[in-house]
């Protein structure tokens, strides 16, 4: 075996090693412990990140389709809105992409952590891993049921402190709606 045989056999068998270990690290995030679902969002608005959804009521929305006939079926149970009722059973997760129109596709985290959006002013809770729910605020989480557990307070409170293990620091009530906190979201109907 000549020299450059041997230098590419050896340059060969350390790639084969290099890709083995690299391919058994795993990313620390989220990413790799939550599901995630395609809908469309037929809440009337464009929504942000963060948006809790419901799935769609047939009746209140034209765009929604019902089936007809046989190769006609609608999208119902493939749509998502928002809602202003209080612990809906209906409740699907939270938005993961930055924005999405009226009538465009959405991904959803319906099971797993996610930072959901939050009424901090008019339902809220600063308990760690107490019980959330649909609020009172469109596409807002907040204390109640049906949605999840809270995992984090208030991600982003100014001149509030931070939210720190041990201390209140972050732990006063919520200062507004819309403010974002982390949830693993567990839907009732994910059983």
């Amino acid at each position: 075996m000549n020299t450059l045989q041997k230098c590419l056999l050896g340059v060969a068998v350390l790639a084969g090693f290099a890709g083995q270990a690299w391919a058994e690290v795993l990313p620390a995030d989220a990413t790799n412990v939550r599901s995630i679902k395609i809908f469309r969002n037929v809440s009337g608005a464009t929504q942000v990140s963060g948006t809790a959804y419901v799935l769609q009521d047939n009746s209140t929305d034209a765009n929604v389709l019902v089936a007809q006939t046989f190769g006609n079926e609608g999208s119902l149970g493939l749509d998502v809105t928002t809602t202003t009722t209080d612990d809906v059973n209906t409740f699907v997760g939270c938005q993961l992409d930055d924005t999405v129109v009226d009538d465009g596709l959405v991904r959803v985290v319906t099971w797993g952590p996610a930072i959901c959006k939050w009424a901090g002013s008019s339902d809220n809770t600063n308990t760690r891993m107490a019980t959330v729910g649909t609020s009172s605020v469109a596409g807002n989480l907040g204390s109640g049921t049906n949605a999840g557990l809270t995992m984090s307070l208030t991600l982003a409170q100014p001149g509030y402190g931070a939210d720190t293990v041990g201390t209140t620091a972050g732990e006063q009530n919520g200062q507004a709606n819309n403010e974002m906190r982390w949830i693993w979201v567990a839907p009732a109907n994910s059983d």
